[in-house]
């Protein structure tokens, strides 16, 4: 690894531990504000190499660890952190039905680990809000609350793979060719 790409890496990390420490200040900005971070290994993946964007995702991955609390950290490391290296790499295919499939494949196996993790050891009962307020809002429903949290989280990632997209399309248009 040169040295440029490490100061370019390091920077990155620098922005993105940044980023997620926000959370903590901004605190009902939390998924814009992890969609930004997660704009740093693709940034990284442009600038430089898969291996820049990888050192980017690990560094970030393990100052978020010491630095932040835990359920930001798990979410980083989960799904934000590492979704533009799996992206990149899944749309590499030029596929689009496939890598349709594979991203939710990716993602319904994140979100569910994620969902159990933080449901039953990080913070107990962390979807018991959610869950009342699904019963307010369709008091005859016969669907179970987990499913109806599911399918609302199928929507909210399709979402944040067209911001994803966009994010990325934006910094490649209009910001690499002038930060180089």
């Amino acid at each position: 690894m040169s040295t440029k790409q490490l100061v370019s890496g390091s920077i990155l990390t620098a922005l993105t531990i940044i980023i997620l420490y926000l959370t903590l200040l901004i605190p009902t900005n939390t998924l814009t504000l992890l969609t930004l971070a997660s704009i740093t290994v693709p940034i990284a993946l442009i600038r430089e190499n898969v291996k820049t964007s990888l050192m980017v995702y690990i560094t970030s991955s393990l100052l978020g660890v010491i630095l932040l609390p835990l359920n930001i950290s798990l979410l980083y490391i989960l799904f934000f952190g590492c979704y533009g290296i799996i992206k990149y790499f899944i749309e590499k295919l030029n596929r689009i039905p496939l890598e349709w499939l594979l991203k939710l494949i990716f993602f319904n196996i994140m979100f569910t680990l994620a969902y159990f993790l933080f449901d039953n050891l990080i913070t107990p009962g962390a979807f018991a809000g959610l869950i009342n307020l699904i019963h307010q809002l369709f008091p005859g429903l016969q669907l179970p609350p987990t499913v109806i949290i599911f399918v609302l989280a199928q929507i909210g990632f399709i979402i944040f793979d067209y911001v994803f997209t966009l994010l990325i399309d934006f910094y490649y248009t209009y910001c690499e060719q002038h930060i180089k």
